[in-house]
């Protein structure tokens, strides 16, 4: 059977002993999947060596990697947690790892020839090496900034022939997204910026820089310090830990910004002077709170422990929830603010992930009513739920909801994902279709959502990303889908590789 590739995991561990048992993963581009970049998932799972080593073989080609033209990026993990995370050190070669890890980036190489390569890494001297031979790519020769920061620009995924491409504020092959190579290797951008600007008109502005039109070869923030960037954090390739963001930073006037960069020193400046956010605190979203994905509402705020833990004691009910029988679903979120994005659950029970839109949100059904405390650890990444809950982390059934014709009688204009209308068949393990009678010339809004838990379980696509496949992040916003002209069509969902589509099966 497939395991799920997608960011809902099929193979949760019965205890955090288990997830920590001795391992090593590869991460990256080397895996055409959507938890390409999951440390969590045994499908990046690499075998053990007798000497102590652990490698794994790829078929790799020219036309391959995210941007099909061979370069491929990827970090190593030991012991299968956020802390086990292992980056690129200052020779091919070499890793780093623990807090040295925050100033390097993922591992970039090309391949030169179609074939096999084994990527065989030392946990214990913390050494890696491929084979066929590739060329590794180490120096920065141009430098990008992608996101919220391009107001005027585009946000609607698209198809350039070749691949799926972000919305144009996220895609790093935008000329205007460039900076210019200063006389003293700095690297500098000049960003019109409003006090009405950013992702939700309020002066609040998120961005990464890329390097060499690489996604993955990120750069992120450090919360609570503020010039300081964290290397390999893409878009798609976000380490997860709650503490690297995006830059994200509020304007309070209309006026033009220079945003100064120093890579390989992981600094940065922003002149005028900008106002970062600090990380005061942690709050917790879902239907386990009143106005559930509103993070500014104050009863989200959890409280902060002499520990470095974060509590919230929330009432639950074995009625309640999105069911009526107890089903609820939540994340944390940071400073009231989704500028930050949120930490949710990265494919193992009590482990969280920060790196959106991969995570899925924490889903579970009470066993009991009344109080219950929520523990959120951001420095090790993990949460739990007292008195316990039953995880809920497989699909078994999907559906699809939207202002479809034929979902008119839900009772909820077609977005009723409790009514059996909408259920899909399973096809194939992990694969559902469903046929709908469409209007030609009409835009139609769709989601998916699983186990008939509402949106407990909501799957989208994410125009940001690059990558036509489905995720599960929050409370997403629907897909459209134009129809050209009346017919059935097969609506079609992976919940393994993440891939869907619309045909026009039948002409009306």
């Amino acid at each position: 059977m497939k395991a799920l590739l997608f960011l809902l995991t099929l193979l949760a561990a019965s205890s955090l002993q288990a997830q920590e048992a001795p391992n090593a993963r590869i991460l990256g581009t080397v895996h055409p999947t959507r938890q390409a970049w999951n440390p969590f998932d045994p499908a990046n799972d690499m075998t053990p060596g007798p000497d102590g080593t652990f490698a794994r073989q790829f078929e790799l080609t020219t036309t391959g990697g995210r941007n099909r033209d061979g370069i491929y990026s990827m970090r190593l993990v030991r012991g299968g947690g956020l802390s086990g995370t292992c980056k690129r050190g200052d020779a091919a070669g070499k890793l780093v790892t623990g807090p040295d890890a925050a100033r390097a980036g993922n591992i970039h190489f090309q391949v030169t020839a179609n074939g096999t390569h084994t990527v065989t890494f030392d946990p214990k001297n913390l050494t890696y090496s491929i084979s066929s031979a590739v060329k590794e790519i180490d120096a920065v020769s141009s430098l990008q900034i992608n996101g919220f920061v391009h107001d005027r620009q585009g946000i609607v995924e698209c198809h350039d022939g070749r691949r799926t491409r972000p919305a144009e504020i996220w895609d790093e092959w935008v000329p205007s997204h460039e900076f210019t190579r200063n006389a003293d290797g700095s690297w500098s951008i000049d960003l019109p910026l409003s006090s009405t600007g950013g992702h939700e008109k309020n002066g609040v502005y998120q961005c990464l820089l890329s390097a060499n039109n690489i996604g993955d070869w990120g750069y992120s923030a450090i919360l609570g310090q503020p010039g300081q960037l964290a290397g390999g954090n893409g878009y798609d390739s976000r380490v997860g830990h709650a503490r690297e963001t995006a830059i994200v930073f509020r304007v309070s006037r209309d006026q033009t910004h220079r945003l100064t960069v120093w890579p390989e020193d992981y600094r940065f400046e922003i002149s005028p002077p900008v106002e970062f956010f600090q990380l005061e605190e942690f709050d917790v979203s879902g239907n386990v709170v009143p106005e559930p994905w509103n993070p500014k509402n104050p009863e989200h705020s959890m409280k902060r422990g002499s520990d470095g833990t974060w509590t919230k004691v929330l009432d639950l009910s074995t009625d309640g929830g999105w069911d009526g029988r107890g089903l609820y679903s939540m994340n944390f979120s940071i400073d009231g603010d989704w500028a930050l994005d949120s930490v949710g659950m990265g494919g193992a029970w009590g482990r969280t992930w920060h790196s959106a839109p991969q995570e899925s949100n924490i889903v579970f059904r009470a066993k009991t009513d009344g109080p219950h405390k929520v523990t959120f650890d951001p420095d090790n990444g993990t949460f739990d739920i007292s008195p316990e809950v039953e995880p809920v982390t497989q699909i078994g059934t999907l559906q699809l909801c939207g202002d479809f014709e034929v979902f008119a009688a839900d009772g909820s204009g077609g977005w009723n994902a409790l009514d059996p209308s909408h259920d899909m068949r399973t096809e194939s393990p992990g694969e559902f279709v469903k046929d709908v009678r469409l209007t030609g010339g009409r835009t139609y809004s769709y989601k998916f959502s699983a186990n008939r838990s509402a949106w407990a379980m909501p799957l989208v696509d994410y125009p940001y990303d690059g990558y036509a496949r489905l995720a599960s992040h929050g409370n997403p916003p629907p897909m459209r889908f134009e129809c050209p002209r009346d017919g059935i069509y097969r609506f079609r969902a992976d919940t393994v590789t993440g891939h869907y589509s619309v045909e026009l099966i039948k002409h009306l």
